[in-house]
């Protein structure tokens, strides 16, 4: 005889069998819910003067099947103002962050702890089996699939889409209400228009003129020719015209605040994953500092942003762009973006000698400066070209880790790596590693608000060719700099130091990022630099929206803790993205 039992259902459960199907998200599980049968035992008194039941009650049955910290919900909620109003709260006077706090929450609904714990295990399971956008784990679905080991993958591929779709209304819901761009004052479009006009310039990878046809053919398929809007909306000019009537900075601090805003909506969840060590947000992030390059062809006379390529690059002249990153196996956001390549952007006058476009110290402390304000930095990852003197002096005077690889200088990187062979200690053997650590390394260079040949120690790590290095020449040693505590005297203390320098490697992804913000931003031959600015940086929280997608898509899914690459490619959000531009106009 089984001793299997059909499972008994509670009242939450037999509601969820009644309300969830396919289509069926919290907001409208939370309005159809009737919890009224649990008020009689409700910890709080009712002569206390506290938020009602049900509110309280729905938000932490749903915290509990979301696997949501309770502490996070206002934040939360306040992002989902229907879903606020559908649990019976009112969106503009949510609850403070104390009446969540978890100590209060389960001395309140103490009697009911079992009752949800059930309930929502039985809720998840419903969801699960009809392919709803609730409470959906892996674990879950494994447990209602006769032992298969991995859910199907056309199953995961229709949660896919599912959470896809909800997640972009993050675009209008976080990244465009964040920035504003001019208009006329008696304007019959809004400025929400504009930015539309620009993410349809992106996603199509078109210039500004074709987006403006794009967004009217959009805005009224079947046009009434005497609609104020084909008289006087936006267009690709009216687009351009705004951008040039920003200045550099301008467009950094709506970008960059819209980037913040961006990563804050990924923040709570990102937290849980994260070690809590008592730190802001509970994580200290590894960040990655680069500088990249987007090619300029055509006549750059008189072009003040304009830079010189490097050598192996396949043009002569681009524009520079500097990011700040966070990186980790599951994240890699854009957090923050600056032009380079303007004497009067740059803050030239505080360093000794003659005038340069950029000093890379200086874009060392505008990034670092613009993480800081919501990121607690632990290490930095850097590319080549933050090698210098001022560099390191920032991030020692900020008490920040770093690898950065060092460049290959004629007179002393370079001769140490030429005589790699003859320098390092150690074998190449299976618990040896040979390498070079010099942990008393000398720089000479100009610092702010310093002379111009400052010097400064760090230490010098040489690793030997690796043929899957992507940062070094093939068959190259491959030197950094860092702060880390590192040396080459034993085995052991070898095969630490390269273990830590091979976590450089956290980094690729932000290298492969560039290719795809760039794949991201809108087409222009504008040789105003304002307009190639503002489609970098539009690129930038593009990218960024991508990665919110796919990161709280995979959330939703339950791969999150294990995924290390993206389930949705880029391609196929931008064609999710086109057909929800609709939406937004």
């Amino acid at each position: 005889m089984s001793n299997d039992l059909p499972e008994v259902r509670t009242a939450l459960g037999e509601q969820a069998v009644d309300i969830i199907d396919e289509e069926t998200d919290w907001v409208t599980l939370g309005e159809s819910l009737d919890v009224t049968r649990y008020r009689h035992r409700d910890g709080h008194p009712d002569w206390h003067s506290g938020t009602p039941f049900r509110p309280m009650f729905l938000s932490y049955l749903w915290a509990t099947v979301e696997g949501e910290s309770l502490s996070g919900i206002p934040d939360r909620l306040a992002d989902k103002p229907d879903l606020a109003r559908a649990f019976g709260f009112d969106p503009n006077n949510l609850p403070s962050e104390s009446t969540f706090r978890p100590a209060r929450i389960e001395a309140r609904f103490e009697e009911l702890e079992s009752t949800v714990k059930r309930g929502a295990e039985q809720i998840q399971k419903v969801a699960a089996e009809r392919g709803a956008p609730i409470g959906y784990t892996l674990v879950n679905l494994n447990s209602s699939t006769n032992g298969n080991s991995n859910p199907s993958e056309r199953t995961i591929d229709r949660l896919l889409r599912k959470k896809g779709r909800e997640v972009l209304d993050e675009l209008k819901t976080v990244a465009i209400p964040s920035i504003s761009v001019p208009r006329p004052d008696e304007a019959v479009y809004d400025d929400n228009e504009l930015l539309v006009l620009e993410a349809i310039a992106a996603i199509r990878r078109t210039a500004a003129n074709e987006a403006g046809k794009e967004l009217g053919d959009k805005k009224n398929p079947d046009p009434d020719l005497d609609d104020p809007f084909y008289e006087d909306g936006p267009s690709g000019e009216t687009l351009l015209e705004a951008m040039k009537q920003m200045s550099v900075d301008q467009i950094a601090t709506v970008m960059n605040f819209a980037l913040r805003k961006t990563y804050t909506r990924a923040k709570p969840r990102l937290r849980e994953l994260e070690h809590d060590n008592g730190s802001r947000f509970g994580t200290r992030a590894k960040v990655g500092m680069d500088i990249t390059y987007v090619a300029y062809h055509g006549e750059h006379e008189g072009m003040e942003w304009m830079q010189g390529a490097p050598e192996k690059k396949g043009y002569e002249w681009c524009h520079k762009f500097a990011t700040v990153t966070i990186v980790g196996e599951n994240t890699h956001y854009v957090v923050g973006v600056y032009p380079l390549g303007s004497t009067e952007f740059a803050d030239t006058h505080a360093y000794a000698g003659e005038d340069n476009s950029y000093y890379v110290g200086d874009v060392a402390r505008r990034l670092l400066s613009i993480a800081d304000e919501y990121v607690n930095i632990r290490m930095v990852y850097a590319d080549r070209e933050f090698h210098a003197v001022d560099v390191i002096c920032t991030l020692e005077q900020r008490g920040l880790n770093y690898i950065i690889p060092a460049k290959k200088d004629k007179h002393r990187v370079g001769p140490l790596c030429d005589n790699f062979d003859q320098i390092k200690s150690g074998y190449d053997e299976e618990h040896d590693t040979p390498l070079y650590v010099d942990d008393e390394f000398p720089m000479h260079g100009p610092v702010k608000y310093d002379v111009s040949n400052a010097k400064v120690y760090t230490k010098l790590v040489i690793l030997p060719p690796d043929e899957d290095d992507e940062v070094h020449e093939r068959d190259s040693p491959q030197p950094f700099l860092t702060n880390l505590d590192v040396s080459d005297e034993i085995a052991l203390d070898r095969r630490w130091t390269r273990e830590q320098m091979e976590e450089y490697s956290d980094r690729g992804a932000v290298e492969n990022s560039y290719s795809s913000i760039k794949e991201a931003a809108a087409w222009t031959t504008s040789k105003e630099f304002e307009v190639r600015w503002f489609h970098f940086a539009f690129g930038c929280i593009v990218y960024n929206m991508w990665l919110l997608v796919d990161f709280l898509t995979q959330d939703r899914i339950g791969v999150i803790e294990t995924r290390k690459k993206p389930r949705v490619a880029l391609s196929r959000f931008l064609r999710w993205l086109d057909r929800e531009l609709v939406t937004l106009i």
